[in-house]
C-alpha cells in the first residue's frame, strides 16, 4: 500500500522536511541568538556595561553609583582649534560642566585652552600624546606618554593649577597592568557607560535617539572634539541637553558624579 499523503506531501517527504527543520532550526535559533546579542550591544550597550562590566572591573569607573538622575559629560581628544572654542561657549550658554580629555601633541592646536577650560569651571584628564591604542603600548612608553601629556598640559594650564585624577586610554582599551602603571602616578582609569558611536559619524537622529535609550542615573556620556568631529559633537549637545533635562537629568562633574 502507497502511504497515506497530505496534499501534495508523502509521509516520507514529511519526514524529511522534519528532520531538515531539525538540522536547520539550532542553526537559526543561534543566528537569532547572536543577532539578538549584536543588536544589544549596538543599541543598548550601557546595559551590558553596567550589568557586566562594571561589576568585573571595579577599579575601572564606568558610572557613578545610585539612583539620582546625575550624568556627566567626557570630551575625548582635544583640544581641536576652533571647535574646542565653539565647544567652550556652548556649554557656558547651556550652563554644562565637562571634562575633556586632552592629547598632548593636540595642545598646538589650541595652546591656551586648558587655562580657558579650568578658569570656566570644567575639569581636564590626561588621554596621553597621541590618539592610539595605549593597551597596545610597552610599560616605558606608555608612562613615557603620560608624564609628557600631564606636563605639556599643566604648562599650558598656568596660572591655573589642576590636581591630576583622570585617565583615559586611547581606544577604551586597558588591561589589568596598565591599572598598575596608573595607581602610583594618582590616576583613576574613567571609561563610560554611554558612548553613542559619534566617532563613526551616525546620523545625528540615531544619536539622539541612543541617548535617550541609554541614559541612566549615574551614566558618563563620552563624545568627540576632533576638527572632525567637534561641529557634529555641537549639534548633538544643542539636542540632547534639552531632552534629558526634560526627563529629570542633570550633569554635574565628574569628581560630583562619583
Amino acid at each position: 500500500m502507497s502511504p497515506p499523503a497530505f496534499g501534495a506531501l508523502s509521509v516520507p517527504a514529511l519526514a524529511g522536511l522534519a528532520e531538515m527543520a531539525g538540522s536547520v532550526l539550532p542553526g537559526l535559533v543561534v543566528a537569532a541568538l547572536v543577532l539578538g546579542l549584536a543588536g544589544a550591544v549596538l543599541l543598548v550597550p550601557s546595559w551590558l556595561i553596567r550589568g557586566l562590566l562594571a561589576p568585573l572591573n571595579p577599579q575601572v569607573l564606568f558610572c557613578g553609583p545610585g539612583q539620582e538622575r546625575r550624568l556627566a559629560l567626557s570630551l575625548d581628544d582635544g583640544p581641536s582649534g576652533p571647535g574646542s572654542e565653539a565647544l567652550l561657549e556652548l556649554l557656558r550658554q547651556l550652563e554644562l560642566p565637562a571634562t575633556f580629555f586632552l592629547i598632548g601633541s593636540h595642545l598646538p592646536l589650541d595652546p591656551s585652552f586648558p587655562r580657558r577650560a579650568l578658569e570656566q569651571g570644567h575639569s581636564l584628564g590626561n588621554h596621553l600624546w597621541r590618539d592610539e591604542r595605549a593597551s597596545a603600548l610597552p610599560r616605558p612608553v606608555f608612562l613615557r606618554q603620560l608624564q609628557a601629556t600631564e606636563r605639556a598640559i599643566e604648562a599650558a594650564a598656568a596660572p591655573q593649577r589642576l590636581s591630576w585624577r583622570w585617565f583615559r586610554p586611547g581606544q577604551a582599551w586597558f588591561h589589568p597592568a596598565m591599572l598598575a602603571w596608573l595607581a602610583p602616578q594618582g590616576y583613576r582609569l574613567v571609561l563610560g557607560s554611554i558612548f553613542p558611536w559619534d566617532t563613526l559619524r551616525p546620523p545625528i537622529w540615531f544619536v539622539r535617539r541612543f541617548v535617550a535609550i541609554n541614559a541612566h542615573p549615574g551614566g558618563i556620556l563620552v563624545l568627540h572634539d576632533t576638527p572632525a568631529l567637534s561641529g557634529r559633537t555641537l549639534q548633538i549637545l544643542r539636542l540632547i541637553i534639552p531632552d534629558l533635562r526634560r526627563r529629570g537629568y542633570r550633569f554635574v562633574p565628574l569628581a560630583e558624579l562619583v
